[in-house]
């Protein structure tokens, strides 16, 4: 991809930026890696850091040069030396990534980060310990934003013709990917808890995972009359909607069902699920609208004929997918 071929980004990683410096990589930025914190495995900055290169200039002098600028303060609170060269050049986008707001103490891990922001706190089941999704999520929604934030500075630049001081926080964009959490915390002073497989809508919850014959597919039963009669004429053209025919789903609501009643309904659309392989149940979502999802394995991921096409693992895997910590040394 070439959208911003031309544009010149200078890299001060450190975990927080690495995503989203290797985004604008793929999107044909010139990327330079002028700083780079230690401690990433040989795998991981192959991952993260593929398509930088390497500085021939002075900071100072890359700068002075550059579109964009990503500074990583993950373990770094002041950079009074870098201020002095970006004042040196108003139409820079200068995206500063922290951990927690400036002056806070607090280690910020991708660890930390999970647990604070409170994904940790509802990802898992009720009767089981917090769950850390794979890899290095907190870091990776980082990057996003990071990304982002530097793309709409040029979209800003474009109109003004100045660049800008964007200052983006990981706590905060962990936590927005808490889907409603912290919405609803805002607004009700409740905390979310575990509930496993389960979204939990007004008085009643609803599956989110669910077995077909090959694997598993992501769908929930929710107030949408449109898509659930477009599921329910599939079940009734192989005559297994039993009671969902009768169901008028623009005269209820599924939040305030009772759970009961969740469940046996749910009863009747596990049993089809389970009839049918991901590709078969894929294909009827993407051509009828149920909003229903294929989940790939980690191999599948790798052999993606849609990544594939975009080239994201043109250099092939970096060693294992989602490591996280140094192998266990036998004694």
């Amino acid at each position: 991809m070439n959208q911003l071929k031309g544009i010149r980004v200078v890299v001060l990683a450190d975990r927080l930026v690495d995503l989203g410096a290797r985004m604008l990589a793929e999107l044909g930025a010139n990327v330079v890696l002028a700083e780079a914190g230690e401690g990433l495995t040989p795998e991981r900055q192959a991952a993260w850091r593929r398509g930088f290169s390497n500085p021939r200039k002075p900071l100072a002098d890359l700068v002075a040069e550059a579109d964009i600028l990503l500074d990583d303060r993950r373990r770094t609170q002041n950079r009074p030396e870098l201020e002095a060269c970006t004042a040196d050049n108003p139409a820079l986008i200068h995206v500063v990534a922290t951990g927690f707001p400036l002056g806070d103490p607090r280690p910020v891990t991708d660890l930390t980060l999970m647990a604070e922001s409170g994904l940790m706190h509802v990802t898992g089941t009720p009767d089981a310990p917090p769950l850390r999704l794979p890899g290095e999520q907190a870091y990776a929604l980082t990057g996003i934003q990071v990304a982002t934030a530097a793309l709409m500075g040029l979209a800003a630049r474009r109109r003004t013709g100045a660049g800008q001081r964007i200052t983006v926080s990981a706590l905060q964009s962990a936590a927005l990917a808490n889907y409603r959490e912290a919405v609803m915390y805002d607004w009700t002073g409740r905390i979310g808890t575990r509930r496993g497989n389960m979204l939990v809508r007004g008085s009643s919850g609803v599956r989110q995972v669910w077995p077909c014959a090959d694997g598993f597919v992501t769908w929930s039963m929710i107030d949408n009359p449109n898509m659930m009669r477009a599921v329910v004429r599939q079940m009734e053209a192989e005559g297994a909607a039993g009671e969902l025919s009768d169901i008028e789903w623009e005269n209820i609501l599924v939040a305030e069902t009772e759970q009961a009643t969740i469940d046996r309904w749910q009863t009747v659309v596990a049993e089809f699920f389970l009839r049918h392989n991901r590709a078969e149940l894929g294909a009827w979502s993407l051509a009828q609208g149920w909003g229903l999802s294929t989940i790939s394995t980690l191999a599948e991921v790798r052999d993606s004929e849609h990544l594939k096409a975009r080239g994201l693992f043109r250099d092939g895997l970096p060693g294992p997918l989602f490591k996280t910590h140094p192998p266990e040394v036998a004694s």
